[in-house]
């Protein structure tokens, strides 16, 4: 039970906790954020959004068992283009489109999103790799052979760790923001590392859900191998980009110490 249910969906809580830690300490002048405007919603985004992903491709899943294939392969394709979107960002350079601006627009009720730092825009910013977390979870519960109960409690133990992990992070925002930043290198190789997690749990669910459309053929995947994949091809974008990472991270930092107090 550990192995096949427990550590898998609090790696998914990981996954999908790691942009929400990275946002919230990016914003430590941010006094607004509070558990109550920040945490909470943001955990709840977190529950929701994989939970409306996954019911939906387990619906036409079950209506179309052919289907299998190409929804496994869409799976694969969402989640990767969410990873290249976010590493162009985080290079410093403009993603050649935006799945996440168009998403976090129609969740939000909003025709324009100009301010991702305020209220709901905010919140579904970070929470789109959930919403694109909830096809790869087909694929952790074909792997793991869940029931219903354990594909509902996962989605609450992800929620509670990024709970907890957001909460760490408004929690460390608000000591930052009290005190003198003295070294932004080792502020910014810590964020950096912190995508370097995010882009290897993502990836591997990525991962899992191209390797289990092909299961009938190669038999279900293993999401410990494709953690370890994912983190080897994640390595080899950190070393080649290792510079641009830093660049453009110690500019966001520098940019958010500059920029006027907001809320207070």
């Amino acid at each position: 039970m550990l192995q096949d249910f427990i550590i898998p969906s609090i790696l998914m809580g990981l996954g999908i906790a790691v942009d929400v830690a990275i946002a919230t300490v990016v914003r430590f002048r941010d006094s607004t954020m509070t558990f109550r405007s920040w945490t909470a919603p943001v955990a709840l985004a977190h529950v929701l959004l994989p939970a409306a992903g996954y019911y939906l491709w387990w619906i036409l899943g079950s209506a179309a068992p052919a289907l299998s294939l190409p929804l496994g392969l869409l799976a694969f394709t969402l989640i990767s283009l969410f990873l290249l979107e976010a590493f162009y960002e985080w290079i410093g350079s403009k993603p050649p489109f935006a799945l996440s601006d168009f998403a976090a627009r129609a969740l939000a009720g909003s025709g324009r999103a100009t301010d991702h730092r305020s209220g709901m825009l905010a919140i579904m910013a970070v929470s789109m790799d959930a919403l694109w977390s909830g096809p790869a979870k087909a694929a952790q519960v074909s792997s793991g052979n869940w029931g219903t109960t354990e594909v509902l409690l996962s989605f609450v133990i992800a929620g509670v760790v990024v709970a907890v992990v957001a909460e760490a992070a408004l929690i460390l925002a608000n000591l930052l923001r009290r005190i003198k930043i003295r070294d932004l290198t080792k502020m910014s190789v810590a964020l950096v590392l912190g995508k370097f997690a995010e882009m290897a749990v993502l990836g591997a669910f990525g991962l899992l859900a191209l390797w289990n459309a092909f299961s009938p053929w190669i038999g279900l995947g293993s999401l410990f191998k494709c953690l370890g994949l994912a983190a080897i091809l994640a390595m080899l974008l950190w070393l080649v980009h290792w510079n641009a990472l830093m660049k453009q991270q110690r500019a966001e930092l520098c940019a958010e110490m500059d920029s006027p107090g907001q809320g207070g």
